[in-house]
């Protein structure tokens, strides 16, 4: 009767981190802290606590983790501030602690319901955006007409992407229903969620949600014709939204016919060029440190060494919007190496449970993942809980659908 409540707690712990890794800093990690109290809980009472160690040191990527940790933690050790690299390590190892909470307590009958939370999260999160967005451009205020709820524009545009993924997932590859009406329920859902993440008018989404249809397109390759029909239907739909907002039409041609000489506040122009501006910073930050970096989250405390002028409309930047070129600038070659072979290895183990059992939830992780490796080429979104949070819970129920 004990573990029966307990499993219950576990399950409520996991549906609040599904609603609120949307929306919620805060709130999803309550929701983590929640959910491991109560597997540890679960784990005494039943006697048991060794078997979490031999089920994470036996996961295919605990490895990877481990080899990207040490160098986390080697790179901190000989940072320029080491202080602040401990606060980065700490980051590190958290975003470990939640896949592995993740793995540990997902089971596969929690997956509908947990997919379906989320859902909602995203739909709810969605509405909110392309209200804020509609009433910014009726008031004729460009500035604050991209979508957004809860987080910044681009931070919401990725959330959206990976959200997308998961709806078109369950679209392509449909279940038996768990509740009525449950793939209507997705079919209307996509809709205002792939619209919002066209209002929220971040390039690196739209990149990320054109490889995930890529992937979903070959990967699912009993159901390409659904897919192509969804690519073919949501193309049509971000087309007649930049019909309705040439701010959108703007943001998309600037990539090729951008200004570069312009540097002023949030025009389409200055966001390439200031970025540009990063990745050179971060290039000769990793020339002068090529083996072990400037150190983990140093790049703010020695900007101005390497760059004693403005960038763009900052003085000071704490991210070089690239996780690749930030990597190699604060962990050099080792810690990027680190990097790419964790990514690998995450690729890797979602590709063998899609291979295992080809089931909505495998194909998520497995379309997701590149996705979200292409969006942090323009930023660092493995360094933040929104992205890097859902991206784990896709790893979660993919690896757990497969077992």
């Amino acid at each position: 009767m004990k573990n029966f409540t307990l499993d219950k707690s576990i399950f409520f712990a996991l549906s609040l981190f599904a609603f609120s890794v949307i929306s919620s800093v805060t709130a999803v990690e309550t929701a983590l802290l929640l959910a491991l109290t109560l597997l540890l809980a679960k784990k005494y009472q039943e006697k048991t606590l060794s078997d979490i160690g031999t089920k994470l040191t036996g996961h295919p990527l605990f490895v990877p983790w481990l080899v990207y940790l040490g160098i986390c933690l080697l790179t901190t050790l000989t940072a320029y501030y080491p202080a602040k690299g401990f606060g980065q390590l700490n980051s590190d190892f958290l975003k470990y602690v939640c896949l592995s909470t993740l793995l540990l307590t997902v089971k596969k009958e929690h997956l509908p319901k947990l997919s379906a939370i989320y859902t909602l999260a995203a739909l709810i999160s969605a509405f909110i955006g392309i209200y804020l967005a509609a009433r910014a451009m009726a008031a004729g205020i460009v500035d604050l007409s991209r979508a957004t709820a809860f987080m910044n524009p681009v931070r919401y545009g990725e959330v959206m992407a990976i959200a997308l993924t998961l709806i078109l997932s369950r679209i392509v590859i449909p279940v038996k229903e768990t509740f009525r009406h449950e793939q209507l329920f997705y079919k209307l859902a996509v809709f205002p969620v792939f619209i919002a993440l066209v209002l929220s008018q971040t390039r690196g989404a739209y990149l990320g949600v054109v490889v995930a249809m890529a992937f979903m397109f070959y990967f699912a390759s009993f159901s390409r014709k659904k897919v192509a029909l969804y690519i073919v239907i949501l193309g049509i739909t971000a087309g007649l939204a930049t019909l309705v907002n040439p701010t959108i039409r703007q943001r998309v041609t600037t990539i090729v016919d951008r200004n570069p000489t312009e540097m002023t506040a949030n025009t389409p122009s200055t966001a390439i060029n200031i970025r540009l501006e990063l990745w050179k910073l971060g290039i000769t930050m990793f020339k002068a440190h090529p083996v072990l970096g400037v150190g983990p989250d140093n790049v703010k405390k020695v900007f101005k060494q390497f760059h004693p002028g403005p960038v763009g409309y900052q003085e000071v930047w704490g991210s070089l919007h690239s996780l690749y070129i930030h990597q190699a600038a604060e962990r050099g070659i080792l810690g990027l190496g680190a990097l790419l072979l964790l990514f690998g290895a995450m690729l890797w183990a979602a590709f063998k449970n899609f291979e295992a059992r080809g089931n909505p939830y495998t194909l998520w992780a497995l379309c997701a993942l590149p996705a979200y490796y292409m969006m942090n080429l323009t930023e660092i979104s493995f360094q933040h809980v929104h992205t890097s949070f859902a991206v784990f819970l896709a790893l979660a129920v993919s690896y757990n659908s497969a077992e």
